[in-house]
């Protein structure tokens, strides 16, 4: 990957078959169910190496100062390669350049609630939010609540 440049964008309408794929290696491709029912280009990041889409960034904005991150997945190939914390930082600036100053994310995994608490200077909310529907990681029944002043 080091000599390749990654480029981080907004996805089109053809990129969806490429988004799901790599939604799917985090189960996170159930897209219209009841955990993610809706996941619209618009507001949304891709991240993109030699052509091909390796990860897939979103964000709802739910008022005029707070937004929460949806989706963030990366290609089992390309992890430990900083994809992710691209797609991050990417859409940590772009709320904050709208405006946003709360921005909170759900995790089920602890070494991903690990990761944005050391890179991004996330503080755990205390609230854990119930699963709906199986989605993510499967041996995990819970969203862990974070949240991080832009």
């Amino acid at each position: 990957m080091t000599e390749s440049t990654l480029t981080i964008r907004r996805p089109e309408e053809a990129d969806w078959p490429r988004m799901l794929e790599v939604l799917e290696t985090a189960n996170f491709h159930r897209i219209g169910g009841p955990e993610m029912p809706a996941f619209p280009l618009s507001d949304c990041f891709v991240a993109e190496l030699d052509g091909l889409i390796v990860g897939v960034g979103g964000y709802r904005i739910l008022d005029e100062t707070t937004a929460k991150t949806t989706l963030l997945a990366v290609d089992s190939n390309y992890r430990g390669h900083n994809v992710g914390a691209a797609l991050q930082r990417t859409r940590q600036d772009y709320l904050r350049n709208q405006g946003i100053k709360e921005l909170y994310t759900n995790a089920d995994d602890e070494r991903v609630v690990e990761w944005y608490l050391r890179l991004f200077g996330y503080q755990r909310t205390g609230k854990r939010i119930p699963k709906v529907a199986p989605f993510g990681r499967s041996d995990k029944n819970e969203w862990i609540n974070l949240m991080v002043k832009l």
